[in-house]
């Protein structure tokens, strides 16, 4: 199963969900340009890319069970529906066992355990920061605490700088 057929099931999956579709297009393409930047093996930039355009797999479900779309939920109801999800692809049990450990985690930011989870956490940042107008001090703490890649820092910087600048240096 390649990327391209992951992501034209995904679109598949949401129904129509604009929203959803925009909001995994645009944290996959952060996740592509941040592993191309960190220099990944194919066999993991594949990875990347493919947690990366399932990483909200649950809103749906969640949005249906629980009336909104928390992260703990998320991370809760993910692994079962990606076990369906990918029941049918070509794609080893070690690499889907692997994006479902991702999903199942993408809301924590404690123990991150790889590159590809951690380029998970900022590519899923840099598009949180936007849609849910993130505040300066917000910007900063993530950039200080949690990125990690020099290619999400960067982009992290110059994306935000207008936030960064809005508050002072610790």
């Amino acid at each position: 199963m390649t990327v391209s057929e992951v992501i034209k099931k995904m679109v598949a999956y949401s129904e129509g969900n604009l929203h959803d579709i925009n909001h995994f297009m645009k944290v996959y393409a952060y996740a592509k340009t941040i592993a191309e930047g960190e220099n990944l093996n194919p066999e993991l930039q594949k990875l990347v890319e493919i947690i990366a355009v399932v990483h909200d797999i649950a809103c749906p479900f969640c949005r249906v069970k629980y009336g909104n779309t928390n992260g703990r939920h998320q991370e809760e109801e993910s692994a079962a529906l990606l076990e369906e999800f990918f029941k049918d692809s070509d794609l080893p049990k070690e690499f889907t066992d692997r994006v479902s450990y991702v999903v199942s985690h993408h809301h924590t930011i404690d123990g991150i355990d790889g590159i590809d989870y951690q380029i998970m956490i900022e590519a899923d940042y840099l598009v949180n920061a936007d849609e849910s107008n993130f505040s300066g001090n917000n910007v900063r703490n993530m950039l200080e605490k949690v990125f990690k890649t020099e290619t999400g820092k960067f982009l992290l910087k110059s994306m935000y700088q207008k936030r960064l600048d809005s508050v002072e240096e610790k």
